[in-house]
């Protein structure tokens, strides 16, 4: 007996001893990194912040650790997984749980409620998308360890209840970046200062402006997490802001409010804001503010499509410090905001204001760790609302599709570009909603539709993400007081896809009857080489009629194959009753008739273009083509606009090159260029750059005077300049030009266009273009530009491309002050010289949504060199 009790105790002592050396084995951040998380001037890299949480995954059964794919730059994206050791041996289980609960329209009553006692709570917590808002990604590691180690009640009723998806950067190659730049400056004069470059290749702090385009990686990666795997219940995304107000915003936001978005949700969005708030204020946290300058309308954050997902979205923004070094701020240093707190003083949603005095990235972790253990803690004991609740708004979203309009809303296959039609589809269907294809012919609201048309139905659980991108925004107007200026959005006032991307679609009022088939994944179009009819016996040409996105592509693959004498057609023309419509592009080749087929024919199926063959007598060849020299300023003054264009000129694949301040200011720049496109930038900003001894000698000054001269001299030798916005400036105000701002008196101010006069604040304007004109070779005569506080011109020469119309402009978002807009040019082609100076009062990239105007762009490109 008594060896049976010894042989006991030995088998519990050793495996308490496992036990122990498994704790033992769990090292701090500190420890791990060599200095407290949140010390004064230290920072922690990508690697070394991952290979710390690989390792604690290595030692706790609390955290699982998945690398995801890789980022822009090529690093690994990441995701940290938290619950009960129970909880994360049943991953699977919970995942197709959470689908369920997501999807409940394919499910009864009895079993959701069952799989809502069943489940966990799962939420999302996203650090550092912002790269420069970098103490998020400080504290993961540490929130993480203390979840892995500490047994308190609260941690354990948090494992228990939830399952944690932690995402340590959702910009790794932002965070290097920025370690890099800061460890480079600090104990300098430019300690804490910008970079003066993007913190991501391409968007800066536009990452956070691509959640339903996801033209990222990053963002497609993180999409994938959200709407196709986990459905989280809550998403937090932690943010940093300006340092001269309060301390941290928290929920519930500001209004407008979007009425897209379940009042359940709003609901939500409140009670875990005041349970925050008090947690906030009974732990001795200071300066916290609700109710204040983030709202619900904008769609297109982190947190904010999740909203349109029946998920919480939850955005906190706490002070700044200079990247990782403190700041001191007496307390009359310190004002308001300018939504919510018009002054720094005490009010109902800002009852204890911070007093005041040095302000370190330590204060900002811990008022994020606070923050995540209260959403974590409210998840956690009322999980089973939180997932009932879910499956409720999916359930109510299916109602209201059934019960009122819009019912549907369907896409023709009849596009001019039908390309961009089916990507505007299959962003649809990346963000989690789900897309029909009519069998046979149907009738709605009394027109008949064939076979083949895309339906969109509303009666669908992301119902609300589906509706808001697809409709017409009217954003509430807000005027603050009688006299005052336009209360300004939080971003943007209209957003809405097919007018941005071209694409024709038509809201369904009426309930309707359709045979509909689920598309599982959406096609690419068809393209195809047409040989009909050709003689080639006889001199054959190849033509491209040059209407879509995808021709660019195709026409810059010829152009830089150098295979073909490529020309453009400027005038219509009909061969065997094919429609070629100016800016048709003709391939002329010097081979053997017949031998390019098998070459355009692949061209032609990978990119889904129509290629025709056609004997060379039925067309006029004489505005030779070739590949233009283009150039893109890139200034030291990192710039959003200039990285968006990179992006849309490289997924079009132009060839090009970036100049800096010091080579324009160096000149002979018609000796390398045919095309220079100026980003949206203020011409004194481009001038002046960064002040002298605010970083380091070569990255300060602009173009200065002598850019400004080098670039009129480029255009009278020939160049075109191309303008984006308010890059416009540069040669209105300094080239002498017969062209003036109609809407100046607006757009003079610090605050631009927030005058009584004029007013719209990113939205969606009509236009009319001149398809005469080869920058409005292929295009339809009306569409729709993403217009924000913008110029509109007067001129007494050159041509107007596009023109605003006699009537009010506005069709998504809005205007005040219409009337003086109308009739105004919104894109302007001057002669200068030999060349062209093209003037964009609009912006036709905008953050790569707007399909739609691409090719005015991709046509004022090539504008520089048809003919030459």
């Amino acid at each position: 007996m008594r060896q049976k009790y010894c042989a006991i105790f030995i088998v519990i002592f050793s495996l308490l001893l496992i036990e122990v050396s498994a704790d033992l084995q769990i090292i701090s951040p500190e420890e791990a990194i060599g200095f407290p998380v949140g010390a004064d001037y230290k920072l922690a890299r990508w690697e070394t912040i991952t290979g710390y949480l690989r390792s604690l995954a290595a030692s706790s059964d609390r955290v699982s650790f998945e690398e995801r794919g890789k980022t822009t730059e090529g690093l690994d994206f990441v995701l940290v997984l938290i619950s009960s050791p129970e909880n994360l041996a049943n991953l699977d289980r919970y995942k197709a749980i959470q689908k369920k609960l997501a999807n409940p329209q394919e499910h009864d009553l009895a079993e959701l409620e069952q799989l809502a006692q069943e489940g966990k709570a799962v939420v999302m917590i996203s650090c550092n998308i912002h790269s420069t808002e970098i103490a998020s990604s400080q504290m993961s590691m540490e929130l993480a360890y203390q979840l892995a180690t500490e047994n308190t009640p609260k941690i354990k009723e948090i494992l228990e209840n939830t399952i944690l998806l932690l995402i340590p950067s959702a910009n790794p190659d932002g965070l290097n970046m920025v370690v890099d730049w800061y460890e480079r400056t600090v104990n300098t004069p430019y300690e804490g200062a910008r970079m003066p470059w993007l913190y991501h290749k391409y968007t800066g702090h536009d990452n956070n402006r691509d959640w339903f385009m996801l033209t990222q990686v990053e963002t497609q990666l993180v999409t994938q997490i959200l709407y196709e795997e986990w459905f989280p219940q809550v998403v937090y995304d932690v943010h940093q802001m300006g340092n001269r107000g309060a301390r941290f915003v928290i929920p519930p936001y500001f209004h407008p409010v979007n009425p897209n978005i379940p009042p359940l949700l709003q609901r939500e969005l409140s009670l875990i804001g005041a349970q925050m708030a008090l947690d906030l204020t009974s732990q001795g946290f200071t300066g916290v503010l609700s109710n204040a300058v983030y709202d619900t309308w904008w769609h297109g954050g982190f947190r904010t499509v999740p909203y349109r997902h029946n998920m919480i979205g939850i955005l906190t923004e706490a002070a700044s410090v200079n990247i990782a070094s403190p700041v001191f701020q007496p307390r009359s240093s310190l004002w308001g905001h300018r939504r919510g707190l018009s002054e720094y003083a005490q009010q109902t949603n800002f009852p204890e204001p911070w007093p005041g005095g040095w302000w370190r990235m330590r204060d900002i972790i811990e008022y994020e760790e606070a923050a995540a253990y209260s959403i974590l803690s409210i998840v956690a004991r009322q999980r089973e609302m939180f997932l009932t609740n879910f499956y409720k708004m999916g359930l109510d979203a299916v109602e209201k599709g059934e019960g009122e309009p819009p019912r549907a809303f369907l896409v023709p296959t009849d596009q001019r570009d039908l390309n961009t039609a089916l990507k505007m589809l299959e962003i649809l269907q990346r963000g989690g909603v789900k897309i029909h294809r009519a069998k046979a012919n149907f009738t709605a609201d009394g027109v008949e539709y064939p076979a083949g048309t895309y339906v969109v139905s509303m009666a669908q659980p992301f119902r609300a993400h589906a509706k808001d991108l697809l409709e017409v925004q009217r954003y509430p107007r807000r005027i603050p007081a009688p006299g005052a200026p336009p209360e300004r959005p939080y971003d943007i006032a209209g957003w809405t896809l097919p007018l941005q991307m071209g694409v024709k679609v038509i809201k369904v009022v009426e309930a309707f009857g359709a045979n509909l088939t689920l598309v599982e994944e959406i096609p690419e179009a068809a393209g195809k080489l047409h040989l009909d009819g050709v003689d080639f016996q006889d001199a054959v040409v190849y033509a491209l009629r040059n209407q879509t996105n995808l021709e660019t592509v195709a026409l810059n693959r010829l152009l830089q194959a150098d295979r073909y004498t490529i020309y453009q057609q400027q005038r219509e023309n009909v061969s065997r009753d094919l429609h070629l419509p100016r800016g048709t592009i003709m391939l002329k080749s010097t081979r053997i008739p017949g031998s390019d087929s098998a070459e355009l024919r692949d061209l032609a199926e990978s990119l889904g273009v129509e290629i025709y063959a056609l004997n060379q007598r039925f067309v006029d060849l004489k505005a030779q083509l070739r590949q233009p020299r283009l150039g893109l300023y890139k200034p030291w003054v990192a710039n959003m606009d200039e990285g968006w264009t990179r992006w849309v000129l490289e997924t079009h694949e132009f060839p090009y090159r970036n100049l800096t301040d010091a080579e324009i200011r160096a000149g002979s720049l018609a000796d390398w260029y045919d095309a220079i496109i100026l980003p949206d930038m203020r011409a004194s900003r481009m001038i002046k750059g960064h002040a002298e001894g605010s970083l380091p000698p070569e990255y300060v000054g602009g173009i200065g005077l002598e850019g400004i001269a080098n670039l009129r001299t480029f255009v009278e030798q020939g160049g075109t300049l191309i303008c984006l916005n308010w890059a416009t400036e540069v040669p209105m105000q300094h080239f002498g030009l017969e062209i003036t701002d109609a809407l100046e008196s607006n757009q003079s101010s610090s605050q631009k266009s927030v005058g009584t006069e004029f007013f719209c604040p990113g939205s969606l304007l009509r236009v009319f273009v001149e398809t005469s004109h080869p920058i409005g070779y292929g295009l339809d005569r009306e569409m729709a530009v993403f217009f924000k506080s913008g110029p509109a011109f007067e001129a007494r020469g050159g041509k107007r491309v596009a023109a605003y119309p006699n009537f009010n402009p506005l069709m998504s978002g809005w205007i005040e002050g219409d009337k003086r807009i109308r009739q105004k040019g919104a894109l302007w082609d001057i002669k200068l010289g030999r060349g062209h100076v093209i003037l964009f009062g609009f912006k036709p990239q905008h953050r790569a949504q707007s399909h739609g105007t691409f090719k005015l762009l991709f046509n004022a490109i090539f504008y520089s060199v048809a003919g030459k």
